[in-house]
């Protein structure tokens, strides 16, 4: 009996409830919308084709304590942002929010995710049509993206001003580097999971290809062991300090051969914390 009452008093407590963080986050996306909304996507466009560089910043010093596992979750998740794209589709009447992750580096609402999150707001396609660019705060305050600061389509990275109405926001510490062989912890959203955390290792600093033809160049890329999927874009990669070490950029499949698709192994790429500090610096 008395175990039966316990398991009882435990449902519930310390789960994640993701369908109903999204369904709120789209309900406050439309109270916003209806006192004015956010950035338009017109603004963000012009915005990142200017690819801007140097922000003035009010940075958190590193911090020096190794955390446990879920000392630094507690610490990240409360910096973590969901980045949300709404936008209406060719098919429906309902506005719809894509899912992405971001995370803040000063307290005033200035927050870091991928170039190509603010670009799937600027440059929608297939029929639809923007609506806004909003973020969610893991305590469920939700705020307008107000302007692109700085962004980078080579290092896909991109730098945002929240319009916060002058609330302080918790905020992350950027690191100087990380070694192959870091441990390293990630948070974001894959596929709608919300604050997910993995841990890996840095498993490789390298210089990536990429572009095609003419346009072909190399940028810096730090691969590591920890799990993200589709949503994790623009999430920090963090130290045991919880720190910055890095920003979730991408994946990569390698198959056996063109013969046999058996897939063997998926690189894990994301952008070295050294591409965001040339990026503000600036």
């Amino acid at each position: 009996m008395n175990i039966m009452f316990m398991a009882g008093m435990a449902v519930g407590q310390g789960f994640t409830d993701d369908a109903k963080i999204a369904a709120d986050f789209l309900h406050s996306f439309d109270s916003l919308s209806a006192k004015g909304g956010s950035i338009n996507a017109e603004e963000v466009q012009t915005a990142l084709l200017a690819e801007r560089s140097g922000v003035s910043l009010n940075l958190a010093k590193p911090a020096l304590k190794e955390l446990t596992g879920h000392e630094l979750y507690e610490k990240a998740k409360s910096a973590t942002v969901i980045t949300g794209v709404a936008y209406l589709c060719p098919r429906c009447s309902n506005v719809h929010l894509s899912e992405s992750t971001g995370y803040v580096i000063d307290p005033k609402g200035i927050i870091v995710t991928n170039y190509h999150v603010a670009a799937s707001y600027a440059f929608m396609k297939d029929g639809n049509k923007p609506k806004g660019f909003v973020v969610r705060m893991a305590n469920g305050h939700t705020y307008p993206v107000k302007a692109v600061l700085a962004s980078s389509k080579k290092n896909d990275l991109a730098v945002l001003q929240l319009d916060t109405h002058g609330d302080v926001l918790p905020s992350l510490a950027l690191a100087d580097s990380a070694l192959v062989g870091d441990k390293i912890y990630i948070i974001g959203h894959p596929k709608g999971i919300h604050y997910y955390l993995s841990q890996g290792n840095v498993n490789n600093r390298y210089m990536e290809e990429v572009g095609e033809g003419d346009n072909k160049f190399f940028r810096e890329m730090l691969s590591v062991s920890a799990d993200y999927a589709t949503g994790s874009s623009g999430g920090p990669v963090m130290d045991i300090y919880g720190n910055v070490v890095a920003t979730v950029a991408n994946t990569r499949m390698f198959l056996h051969s063109d013969m046999n698709a058996g897939v063997q192994m998926v690189l894990k790429n994301t952008v070295p914390v050294e591409s965001l500090w040339k990026l503000i610096r600036k």
